[in-house]
């Protein structure tokens, strides 16, 4: 199966700074979101796309395997919300616990196709997902993964991935949209900490060959002990392209 060039799945869409910036490009969305307060709110502000078929809202998780998880919806950063109690609960915050349904990232493939472009940050599920790369029909042209060690990028590298990019998540400098566009339409945007940045071609970096991005990750971020390595206060998404 080809990848739908005009499709984007955004895995973790939280408060929908992502989803927003994917729909304003042009591109066809599906966004899945465990929150059901998130996703409430999301379905409201974002009536028109949904009712115009651009978008696909999904309340759901994504998960190994499917069916009813216990989901630890963080009351005090729903950044960290989670099936993961680790994740979820983590430095004494409050949470409440929801049952949430959950899907396989196949499962998503199968009813709506294969995206161009796969967003994965689902706290403490993205290893999961990323495993399920190879049950795939295909793969995307491009994906991102919030870093969860170097098995990250091994991982997507035996899937099948030969490009690689890391990125920080705090620093948004390099996240400046180019113009003209190469990836949809142009859209303007500041990026903040609580969105992912840029996408596939629109990124600014050197792509590094798994070898290199490896090295490069282990130096600069996280060492093979899983040690943080990085600038203070930084986090980092993975990206990978074919």
């Amino acid at each position: 199966m080809l990848p739908d060039p005009e499709l984007i799945f955004d895995l973790g869409a939280n408060r929908g700074e992502d989803t927003e910036f994917y729909l304003a490009k042009g591109f066809r969305v599906v966004a899945v979101e465990a929150n059901p307060v998130l996703h409430a709110d999301l379905a409201a502000r974002l009536a028109a796309p949904v009712a115009s078929g651009q978008l696909v809202l999904l309340n759901i998780g994504v998960w190994e395997a499917p069916g009813v998880l216990g989901f630890y919806a963080n009351a005090d950063n729903d950044h960290w919300s989670s099936f993961d109690p680790a994740y979820g609960t983590r430095q004494g915050t409050r949470y409440q616990v929801l049952e949430i349904p959950c899907r396989t990232l196949p499962a998503l493939v199968a009813e709506f196709g294969l995206p161009h472009y796969l967003k994965i940050d689902i706290e403490g599920a993205d290893r999961f997902a990323v495993a399920q790369l190879t049950a795939l029909p295909g793969l995307p042209d491009y994906i991102s993964v919030e870093e969860y060690g170097v098995a990250a990028i091994d991982a997507l590298a035996a899937a099948g991935y030969a490009r690689f990019q890391c990125l920080p998540q705090n620093d948004k400098s390099w996240a400046v949209p180019p113009r003209p566009p190469r990836e949809g339409g142009y859209a303007p945007r500041l990026s903040t900490g609580k969105d992912s940045g840029l996408f596939g071609a629109e990124l600014p970096g050197a792509w590094l060959d798994p070898a290199a991005a490896r090295a490069a990750y282990v130096a600069g971020i996280r060492d093979e002990d899983w040690r943080y390595v990085g600038p203070p206060g930084e986090w980092w998404d993975i990206h990978a392209g074919r």
